[in-house]
């Protein structure tokens, strides 16, 4: 008996700059007993999942839904879907190798797979043919604030956040207020989240240039935080640093 790759699907994450294997991907019901009627397997890849078949799979039309689970919960602060509503659910829809992304009713998810909830779907309609799909997802990472707290400052108009072999540029920060002893510094515009990457951000004196912390710790999935600002609250991601 003759198997081949009825489809090869990858999943990308900008927060980690490469293939992302944290989700679980799950076949809806449907779908499980359409696999196995037409002796499609599923197998874990590296950052994705591979669906291998019979020979005679391929010249049948067919449409499998899938949703993706998280592996970690902190995937939720970093995942960004544009435009799509928080009522709706994020869908991959593949077409041979063609892929949109639109979006799904949360009440398409079957109400056994609510709990907890899939991040996105992943349908995948296959041409009759000898050829399988082969897709990648790009999942795009979060943008927020980055907001600093900085303790042991003395004078905060002293000092100010540059980013690292900055030179004359103008500070990415402002500083905002003082709380509790902490001089707090927030970045003028939203920054990506970025995992295990080099450190941008460093503390400096502002007439000398000397370095009082040579590397910021960046934000990560771990820093998102809610605070009042502006009169008003936002997310934000956060670190505590001392001098």
């Amino acid at each position: 008996m003759i198997y081949g790759i009825w489809a090869d699907i990858f999943i990308e994450h900008e927060y980690f700059g490469k293939r992302c294997g944290n989700f679980n991907i799950l076949p809806d019901p449907p779908t499980a007993a359409t696999m196995k009627r037409e002796g499609l397997q599923m197998c874990e890849t590296i950052g994705g999942f591979r669906l291998v078949a019979q020979e005679s799979a391929f010249s049948n039309e067919l449409s499998l839904l899938f949703w993706a689970y998280p592996v970690y919960s902190e995937m939720w602060n970093v995942t960004e879907f544009g435009d799509i509503p928080a009522n709706a659910i994020p869908l991959a829809k593949v077409t041979g190798d063609v892929l949109n992304w639109e979006q799904s009713p949360k009440d398409a998810v079957p109400e056994t797979m609510q709990h907890p909830k899939p991040m996105f779907g992943i349908e995948l309609k296959n041409m009759p043919s000898k050829q399988g799909i082969n897709a990648t997802l790009s999942l795009k990472t979060r943008k927020m604030k980055w907001c600093y707290y900085i303790s042991g400052i003395p004078e905060d108009d002293a000092v100010e956040i540059v980013k690292i072999k900055a030179g004359n540029e103008e500070s990415p920060f402002d500083f905002s207020k003082r709380h509790l002893g902490d001089s707090i510094f927030i970045s003028k515009q939203e920054i990506p989240l970025r995992y295990n990457t080099p450190p941008l951000f460093q503390l400096r004196e502002k007439k000398t240039s000397k370095p009082i912390i040579k590397c910021l710790p960046n934000m990560n999935a771990r820093s998102v935080s809610t605070i009042e600002f502006n009169d008003k609250r936002e997310i934000v991601a956060e670190s505590f640093v001392n001098t």
